[in-house]
């Protein structure tokens, strides 16, 4: 229960920086990450890593089937909403769309997915 709360008050986080992103007059907030080199890519592998980490806790690290694999449910779900909310950068005024930012999206992703799940299965909790 206590994953499950930690995990939305993280979402609630992420939709804040996205909004706050979305809106030119805020995005000065985001400078000293633009400062140092590399800084916004870590940023998106490290703040999607957490969100993927977060989900598949919270979920038990529960797989579904995708295509012929079984991934985990929760790095799917991170998956379609980064992946829309990037895509939804080509539509907003103040943001660019930058593939590169998803690829450490992903990257961010299946690590602390693959991260959960070793602890979930050293702990001998998880299914799948």
């Amino acid at each position: 229960m206590k994953s499950r709360l930690i995990t939305a008050l993280y979402i609630v986080l992420l939709a804040v920086i996205v909004l706050l992103a979305d809106h030119r007059e805020y995005h000065t907030l985001f400078e000293g990450v633009r400062r140092i080199p590399g800084g916004d890519k870590l940023g998106h592998f490290l703040l999607m890593g957490l969100f993927s980490f977060l989900l598949n806790a919270s979920l038990s690290c529960r797989t579904v089937r995708v295509f012929a694999a079984r991934v985990l449910l929760g790095s799917t779900v991170a998956c379609a909403a980064v992946t829309l909310e990037e895509l939804s950068q080509i539509f907003v005024r103040y943001r660019t769309f930058d593939p590169v930012d998803l690829v450490f999206d992903y990257a961010g992703i299946w690590a602390f997915g693959r991260l959960a799940l070793h602890l979930k299965l050293r702990r001998g909790r998880c299914s799948g």
